[in-house]
């Protein structure tokens, strides 16, 4: 579906609502996060949402992402808000959290078989410390890549697919994608189950070996010449800097040229229309009450 303006303000002022409400926790406890991703773009070229956005991405360090895991369930209990997240919502399969305004409904297209609700809701990724040696971040990166596919599986039978397969390579994904949750589940091996592997995998580079490079574990891919993630400076990152956003303030790594260049490149050029996306729902239903 496509958003009418109001729908559109609508989302984007539940957003800002959601962002309020992680930083009020976040400072009540103590934790450290900045914007990532399309929000950091869009702080810093249009002090705000980019034209076409409508969600909002944070980053945290693990250790902090960690703790408001912990502390969600009973921060936000007898609350409109919910966090999701693998080891807290069943059916969620995803490395990073949501959180969420339980009295809405966002469901993309391609999300139609999920089993979990989704509201409206803020990304929120966890970062992990990167190994600098090759041999080492290859084997690392890549038993996190695998089971999260895996996580994915151990749950739904048909998975999201990249849109470029062609349809006989798209048939024959789909039926090893059946066979291999077919496999996992008669084993009784689950999201949960996997999901801990993967963190043990995610978490054991110390900073130190890392020489304090971070990345988005859960977004790297292979390469020829092995795994390949983004990766940034521990202290560039989490050193946040407040700059206007909408109508409020958002904290942006305070080195955002540096992470923003890394990310986008030439990040202060719009880019052509095509590549201009929104996570248009298929489903959407927002609060009665705002």
């Amino acid at each position: 579906m496509e958003y009418t303006e109001e729908q559109l303000r609508q989302v984007r002022d539940i957003d800002l609502e959601l962002y309020r409400k992680l930083k009020e926790i976040c400072a009540k406890h103590g934790l450290v996060f900045v914007t990532g991703f399309g929000t950091t773009l869009g702080a810093i070229r249009h002090k705000g949402f980019i034209p076409w956005d409508d969600d909002m991405d944070f980053l945290m360090p693990r250790k902090d992402y960690e703790k408001l895991i912990r502390i969600a369930p009973g921060e936000l209990a007898g609350t409109k808000y919910e966090l999701l997240e693998p080891r807290t919502t069943e059916g969620y399969t995803m490395a990073f959290a949501k959180l969420t305004r339980k009295d809405s409904t966002f469901v993309e297209a391609s999300d139609l078989h999920f089993r979990y609700h989704c509201g409206i809701y803020i990304d929120i990724f966890p970062m992990d410390y990167w190994p600098q040696d090759k041999k080492e971040r290859d084997s690392i990166a890549f038993r996190c890549y695998v089971l999260l596919r895996l996580c994915t599986l151990a749950s739904y039978a048909a998975p999201k697919l990249p849109p470029s397969l062609s349809p006989a390579k798209k048939k024959l994904a789909l039926a090893g994608c059946a066979f291999i949750s077919g496999v996992l589940k008669a084993l009784r091996i689950t999201t949960p189950k996997l999901y801990r592997r993967y963190l043990g995998f995610a978490m054991s580079t110390t900073p130190e070996r890392a020489d304090h490079y971070v990345t988005d574990m859960c977004w790297c891919w292979i390469r020829n010449d092995g795994m390949f993630g983004l990766q940034y400076k521990d202290t560039d990152l989490f050193t946040p800097l407040y700059v206007p956003f909408e109508d409020t303030e958002v904290p942006v790594p305070a080195e955002y040229d540096s992470y923003l260049t890394i990310a986008y490149r030439d990040y202060m050029k719009l880019p052509p229309e095509d590549k201009r996306h929104s996570h248009k729902p298929e489903i959407l239903i927002l609060p009665e009450e705002p």
